[in-house]
């Protein structure tokens, strides 16, 4: 998403348009009392490098610093995500496009595997954060996961790509090495998340997003991201009841580090 929104101000130096984009505050920590709380609906977008144990934390700290550290970077890749959703709408109603607007429709329908303009919006469509947060506490085991910690994937992402940063599953399957991607921070692996959700096997979760915003009714089309399946599917649920997640889904980026360039 980063490489996009610079591709998307790269036509502002030309003079065709105007974006904007969050202003990331990079932060390096070394033990959880690094990880800045969350106090506000208004968020600060700090994006952490590097993820860290929180296993030896009480169950209540644990989870509040998983969030904590999570939710800064899950708001800049869906605020970018909009960003860019909504530059895309504005060209698509233009009956002719420059080089450089077409250069970026055509760099994102690449990353989206979108045939049309109109597939395009259509996969770049957000959904509720709580789902996220979810997602990524089962598969990270809140933030004790081999790949998490070391690779920076909270979501349990396969490499299947030898040309990705990747780190090799403890397991394998069918007597085959299977690999972890990996991430340089938490934020390029949650964009990576949304462009898989986005390409990947999930056509009836794309479709439900432009019927409801519930994320409990999403989460039933998710059965294809887990081999445990509806099993699977319950875990999110609990989550994000037991841990009232859906309280983040009206969270936003604080309007100070929104910036136009």
């Amino acid at each position: 998403m980063r490489i996009l929104i610079a591709l998307l101000s790269l036509l502002l130096v030309d003079g065709f348009i105007e974006t904007e984009r969050v202003r990331t505050i990079e932060k390096s920590i070394s033990s959880p009392k690094d990880i800045m709380p969350i106090s506000d609906s208004l968020v600060v977008p700090y994006v952490y490098v590097k993820a860290i144990s929180l296993n030896n934390l009480p169950v209540v700290q644990k989870k509040r610093k998983f969030f904590a550290m999570m939710l800064p970077a899950i708001l800049v890749a869906k605020t970018e995500q909009q960003f860019i959703l909504e530059e895309v709408r504005k060209l698509s109603k233009k009956t002719t496009l420059t080089k450089q607007e077409q250069a970026f429709v055509n760099n994102l329908m690449v990353e989206y595997k979108a045939k049309t303009i109109h597939m395009l919006i259509a996969r770049l469509h957000g959904f509720p954060v709580s789902i996220v947060l979810a997602q990524a506490a089962v598969e990270s085991g809140w933030g004790t996961s081999r790949f998490f910690l070391q690779a920076n994937n909270p979501f349990g992402m396969w490499s299947f790509n030898s040309d990705q940063q990747r780190i090799a599953a403890s397991s394998h399957r069918s007597g085959e090495k299977v690999y972890l991607r990996k991430f340089n921070n938490l934020e390029q692996a949650i964009e990576a998340y949304y462009v898989m959700l986005a390409t990947g096997p999930y056509a009836d979760f794309r479709l439900a997003l432009h019927q409801t915003a519930d994320p409990y009714e999403l989460c039933d089309h998710l059965v294809s991201y887990s081999e445990r399946g509806e099993a699977y599917v319950q875990e999110i649920k609990n989550v994000i009841k037991t841990n009232n997640l859906t309280k983040y889904d009206s969270y936003r980026i604080a309007p100070k580090y929104i910036v136009t360039e």
